[in-house]
């Protein structure tokens, strides 16, 4: 089992609101100065503690992720991370010009001497909506922009591109990936549509805060689309991206989570105890009231070892939670690190 950390760069002050997009007003500078020294400092932690990776996202108009600009973030990154790779998960592409991104990404795969994985995304149809795009032609535009970056990566001569959303006279993108043909690259596949797509692209599989069902339910989707497309993955093709804490024992980390529930990301308070399950619903409208991974260290290997079981080979961890302070989101790091990373290695 690969095991990578996301760094969500949440912001560290209080929002007094919880309203999307959010007010520029609730954004307290020196609060945004703590978060980036903390972004730091859970990254440098993550690389001295034998993660195989640092992932950062992209999101816009929220203190969600303060990482609007994952390339910006992924530069600083490779003077901070010194052996693990650097993942971008993921650019959105509907909002980006697609040739930029491939020209920033290989130069990124050369200032991190061959050690950039990505992972493309449509994004939210509100963050779609940030820079006026149609939300309903999102998934097209990812697919298509994964096309040209592709084509640009591998395709040794200059070329044209005349597609439905984006068109070039002249592509001709230096510098070329240190990694040959290109750096890893990851599709989403939380929906059957996109599974298919990877598959067809012969792409690497990835999921991220769906149930176990689910994932294991896509994993099928994504082998039987492979083999459709003649070539066979393994679980080391399928990356899922969750929530997790780990502290001293089961009866502590629930008590370290409280009782939160989780919609996409986004926190509310709730009066009623914390259930040990999560519950049934679409992957768009998943409600989580406790993190994916969640216990003492016996109890999230258990856990991983069902999420191998379901076809995963790679997770990419945020140790973040509503009521978790920092403190104890560098020790649930920490023990991850050291009690329940050894135990999951063979897998």
């Amino acid at each position: 089992m690969q095991v990578g950390f996301f760094n969500p760069v949440t912001y560290a002050g209080t929002p007094a609101v919880a309203v999307w997009p959010t007010p520029p007003i609730f954004c307290d500078r020196e609060a945004v100065s703590e978060t980036m020294r903390r972004a730091r400092q859970q990254l440098c932690l993550a690389d001295e503690l034998g993660f195989d990776w640092v992932s950062v996202s992209e999101h816009h108009y929220s203190p969600r992720i303060l990482a609007p600009s994952p390339m910006i973030f992924a530069g600083a990154m490779t003077e901070v991370i010194k052996r693990a790779k650097i993942a971008v998960l993921g650019p959105l592409l509907p909002l980006s010009n697609p040739v930029r991104v491939a020209e920033e990404l290989a130069m990124l795969d050369a200032m991190s001497n061959g050690r950039v994985m990505v992972l493309f995304l449509r994004g939210t149809a509100n963050e779609i909506l940030t820079y006026r795009n149609n939300p309903d032609e999102g998934r097209a535009m990812t697919q298509e922009g994964v096309d040209l970056i592709l084509h640009a990566w591998t395709e040794p001569q200059p070329f044209g591109w005349e597609g439905r959303y984006f068109n070039y006279r002249t592509v001709s993108v230096w510098p070329r990936t240190i990694q040959d043909p290109h750096p890893p690259v990851f599709s989403s596949g939380n929906s059957p549509e996109s599974v298919e797509f990877c598959a067809s692209r012969r792409l690497n599989l990835a999921l991220s805060f769906i149930l176990l069902p689910d994932i294991a339910q896509r994993v099928v989707q994504y082998q039987e689309a492979c083999d459709r497309e003649g070539w066979e993955p393994t679980a080391d093709n399928v990356m899922y991206r969750f929530f997790a804490h780990v502290a001293e024992s089961d009866e502590a980390a629930l008590r370290n989570i409280g009782h939160f529930r989780v919609n996409m990301g986004l926190a509310r308070h709730l009066s009623e105890s914390v259930t040990q399950s999560l519950r049934e619903s679409p992957p768009e409208k998943l409600e989580f009231d406790r993190p994916f991974l969640c216990g003492g260290p016996a109890t999230v290997i258990e856990q991983v070892a069902a999420l191998r079981a379901a076809g995963v080979g790679m997770i990419d961890i945020s140790f973040l939670w509503p009521g978790v302070s920092y403190e104890q989101q560098l020790e649930s790091m920490a023990r991850f690190a050291s009690d329940v990373l050894p135990h999951i290695r063979s897998l």
